[in-house]
C-alpha cells in the first residue's frame, strides 16, 4: 500500500461511520415518532373501550374536523351519546399502517367498533361492516410534543 493510500482508508472509515450514524439516528428519530403515534391510537382505543369521555377528547385537537361532518364539539356530543347509550364497547383495528412526516402522521386502518345495547340486549356493529373492518383514515398533528387526533376520512 502506498503513503496515499494508507491515507484513504481512515477517512473513508470515517465516512461510513457517520452515514451509518446518520441513518441510525433518522431511524431512532422517525422510528420514535411512529411509536408515538401508534401509543396515542392505543390510547384512544383503550380510553373508547373503557367509555372514558376526558381522556377519550383530550386525544383530540380542537381543530378537529372530518369528513364525517363532525368538528371538536360534534365528536365530544358524538362520544357522550354513544358511551350512554351502549355497554360493553370494543374496538378492532387488525391492521395499521402508519406513516409520519414531520409533525403530521396519516393513520390508515382496519376497524370496526362493536358494542353491546342494553335496550335491545343485542351485540351490534357500531362502524365496519365485518369484523376485518371498514378502512380508516385518521390525521394526527403534533402538538406541544404531543400527537392529537385532527380528522378522520373513511
Amino acid at each position: 500500500m502506498t503513503l496515499k493510500t494508507k491515507r484513504k482508508v481512515p477517512i473513508l472509515l470515517l465516512i461510513l461511520i457517520v452515514i451509518f450514524i446518520v441513518w441510525l439516528m433518522s431511524r431512532i428519530v422517525f422510528g420514535s415518532e411512529t411509536k408515538r403515534v401508534n401509543r396515542t391510537i392505543m390510547a384512544g382505543k383503550k380510553a373508547v373501550e373503557n367509555e372514558d369521555l376526558p381522556t377519550t377528547m383530550s386525544l383530540v385537537a380542537e381543530e378537529y374536523l372530518d369528513d364525517f361532518g363532525m368538528d371538536y364539539e360534534r365528536l365530544e356530543r358524538w362520544f357522550i351519546n354513544h358511551f350512554q347509550r351502549y355497554d360493553g364497547i370494543k374496538v378492532f383495528i387488525p391492521l395499521k399502517k402508519i406513516t409520519v412526516r414531520n409533525n403530521i402522521a396519516v393513520c390508515s386502518l382496519r376497524v370496526s367498533i362493536s358494542a353491546h345495547n342494553p335496550i335491545t340486549n343485542e351485540s351490534e356493529l357500531i362502524y365496519g361492516y365485518s369484523s376485518w373492518g371498514d378502512e380508516l383514515i385518521l390525521d394526527l398533528m403534533k402538538k406541544d410534543n404531543k400527537w392529537l387526533f385532527t380528522g378522520a376520512h373513511p
